[in-house]
């Protein structure tokens, strides 16, 4: 008996907070609500421009498959700019490959724009640094190459060993040995720890 008055009890107590709170209540589950459906848009606009931007990153190719440089350029552009973090990189080196971009220094405006978008990973800014690297060895401009590649070579980057063995050969390339050499010895400090 007294284990049914108990649950009784327990019920009463149970219906009492609900009455008591239910304007409290209502107001959580409205803000749960209103949550669930701001995450549920957001996720279905990211998804939308997802889709429309790789729609015209392929009529991008397209264009440069059709040698309309100029309407690929212009499309290639805008993905940069829309800062996509696995299109615009990609657009970059289109641009790049298929010589679609000849100013050097508009280049680098947007591998500096790709480098600084926060939802890529660490490891994909580095291989983007590492490429930038190598546009770099065409423009000869050494101090940007080395200030580009060094945050890899003094990190644990999964990029390091090919961050040295490119500077390396950059200056290998240039007949200087020696800077060349304090490099590879990076590399062999590396696998003596």
């Amino acid at each position: 008996m007294s284990e049914q008055i108990e649950k009784i009890s327990f019920q009463v107590r149970i219906v009492n907070f609900l009455n008591n709170n239910k304007k409290l209540l209502l107001i959580i589950f409205t803000s749960f609500l209103i949550i669930i459906s701001i995450a549920l848009f957001y996720k279905n606009a990211q998804t939308k421009k997802d889709a429309k931007i790789a729609e015209q990153y392929v009529k991008a190719k397209n264009f440069v498959k059709s040698k309309n440089n100029n309407k690929a350029k212009e499309i290639l552009e805008n993905i940069i700019s829309d800062n996509h973090k696995f299109y615009s990189a990609l657009a970059l080196y289109i641009l790049i490959e298929n010589e679609i971009e000849k100013d050097d220094q508009k280049i680098l405006t947007y591998f500096d724009k790709i480098v600084k978008n926060k939802s890529i990973d660490k490891s994909s800014i580095d291989l983007i640094k590492i490429k930038k690297a190598l546009f770099l060895f065409s423009t000869e401009d050494e101090d940007l190459l080395i200030k580009t590649l060094n945050p890899i070579i003094n990190s644990n980057s999964v990029w390091r060993k090919q961050a040295i063995n490119l500077i390396a050969d950059y200056f290998l390339s240039k007949g200087e040995n020696i800077k060349a050499e304090e490099y590879y010895k990076l590399l062999a400090i590396k696998k003596g720890q």
